[in-house]
């Protein structure tokens, strides 16, 4: 039962008639059950793993509480932090250093008898790890109290929600919205329905029916440089509608229930540099790498250098969470060395710029530097999508080979496409930037439909539904979802 399935929504259809029926008092109840049935269905062998991470994180927040003196919360929280690495390390990243040894030792010729562990990826790991951590550092930095509730903390642990994917929330937010009393609010509905729905809509008509193409070149031994870049370019919209519907659906889900998750996404690819990309793109994760991460590692330093060190070890830290495998550690210092390289260059390319008069045309300028800004990001998911640092190398070679991007190789390209699938993908990509258009515009789509007849609203609902229910394709799970 996975999110894009009628059993989902039916599933989600009784948590929230349930929800609204039942007394305030007993509403946790049914978010632990519904958090625990929806994870065993998807993955019930790891539920005694999640009660484990649960019940050490708990115990963990107060103990570190409980501390008299800093220098002893510091280790409390240490301890913690130590013990959920070590379930992530374990199951996310043993095999990885095994091999990464194994090679090793083969280069240099010596005996290495360590075999290949069968360890299966407990899903949403990655996630709740994250949030976890969150939790038990801003214990010890006091600005988060230990929950003593061990229901509404399992909830924050393991809301259904947000999962398998996030948004990443903090304590400190989602715990209040779930003690407080939620009433039954036609807006929360409506709007939760409405985020659900434009999920399915990224989800079946882009991302999914991208999925396929973009495989078809990434699985193919041979593919032309023009075949590269497309695919590249593809793929970054793939995982965006991807990425971004999961994030619309877990929304719209906790809307439902009154709850407001974070948003996510704030249309990165019109991001004008890497820094902007960042700030745009899985938000909640890259704010939780800026305060755990970059921010302990920048502390008392005032060298540009040590700040770019900080910079370095930031992006390569999200490249090992990503996933275990070197193509990802590459993908983080390309983003690293770009952050960087941007900031290092910034006052040239402002002269540049004045120079060539660029600088007179804001609106020409502006897309110069969406334009940059997408083809880096693109260029880095070589390595992100390749499934070997063998094949990302040859692949960022094809992409970067002038001769790759001639218009007419470019054209030909698009041969991966069928012709009826090429027409219905452009169609719905182009309704989906327009919609991404009316957002830019500082003005919410959802509103301004409100706004409209009740006949051109609801035709527009029903085009939606139709549309995913017509032309949209099944996939195999959202990408994310693998971490």
């Amino acid at each position: 039962m996975g999110f894009i399935s009628i059993e989902f929504l039916l599933f989600f259809a009784i948590i929230v008639f349930t929800y609204y029926l039942i007394p305030h008092r007993f509403r946790w109840v049914l978010l632990i059950v519904a958090s625990y049935v929806f994870y065993a269905i998807l993955s019930i062998q790891f539920i005694p793993l999640l009660l484990a991470s649960t019940v050490f994180t708990y115990f963990s927040g107060i103990i570190i509480e409980k501390q008299k003196t800093k220098k002893r919360k510091k280790n409390a929280m240490l301890v913690g932090i130590s013990g959920l690495l070590f379930f992530l390390g374990w199951f996310k990243y043993v095999n990885f250093v095994n091999e990464s040894l194994r090679s090793v030792a083969s280069y240099f010729n010596l005996n290495y008898s360590i075999p290949y562990q069968e360890i299966v990826l407990p899903l949403a790991i990655s996630f709740y790890t994250l949030q976890a951590v969150s939790y038990l550092v801003d214990i010890y930095h006091g600005k988060q109290k230990a929950e003593r509730h061990y229901g509404y903390f399992s909830i924050f642990f393991a809301f259904f929600p947000q999962l398998v994917a996030g948004p990443i929330e903090r304590a400190k937010k989602l715990l209040p919205q779930l003690k407080a009393e939620q009433s039954l609010n036609y807006e929360n509905l409506s709007y939760g329905m409405k985020r659900i729905a434009w999920g399915f809509f990224k989800k079946t008509l882009i991302a999914d029916r991208l999925a396929p193409i973009v495989a078809s070149v990434f699985d193919n031994p041979n593919p032309t440089g023009s075949e590269i870049v497309l695919g590249t370019i593809l793929f970054s919209i793939q995982l965006f509608a991807d990425f971004s519907a999961l994030s619309d659906i877990a929304i719209g889900c906790a809307r439902m229930l009154g709850i407001k998750l974070t948003e996510n996404f704030k249309q990165p690819h019109f991001a004008v540099s890497i820094s902007d990309f960042w700030s745009r793109w899985h938000i909640t994760f890259s704010t939780w790498l800026r305060d755990y991460i970059f921010f302990p590692l920048c502390k008392g330093k005032k060298k540009r250098s040590d700040i770019y060190a900080a910079i370095v070890i930031t992006f390569l830290v999200s490249g090992i969470w990503h996933g275990a495998a070197w193509t990802f550690v590459i993908w983080g210092l390309i983003h690293g060395f770009y952050r960087v390289f941007g900031d290092y260059t910034k006052h040239y390319r402002e002269k540049a710029a004045s120079f060539t008069h660029l600088d007179r045309n804001p609106v020409f300028h502006k897309w110069v530097k969406i334009t940059i800004t997408f083809l880096l990001v693109c260029f880095s998911r070589v390595f992100y999508r390749s499934d070997s640092v063998t094949q990302a190398f040859e692949n960022a070679k094809l992409f970067l080979s002038i001769s790759s991007w001639n218009p007419l190789g470019i054209v030909k390209a698009f041969e991966i496409f069928t012709l009826l699938d090429l027409v219905i993908f452009v169609f719905f990509f182009i309704i989906f930037q327009l919609f991404q258009y009316i957002e830019r515009k500082n003005v919410s789509t959802w509103k301004i439909l409100s706004q409209r007849p009740t006949f051109v609203r609801y035709a527009f609902y029903i085009f939606i539904i139709l549309s995913v229910l017509i032309f949209g394709a099944s996939g195999e799970g959202f990408i994310y979802g693998r971490f």
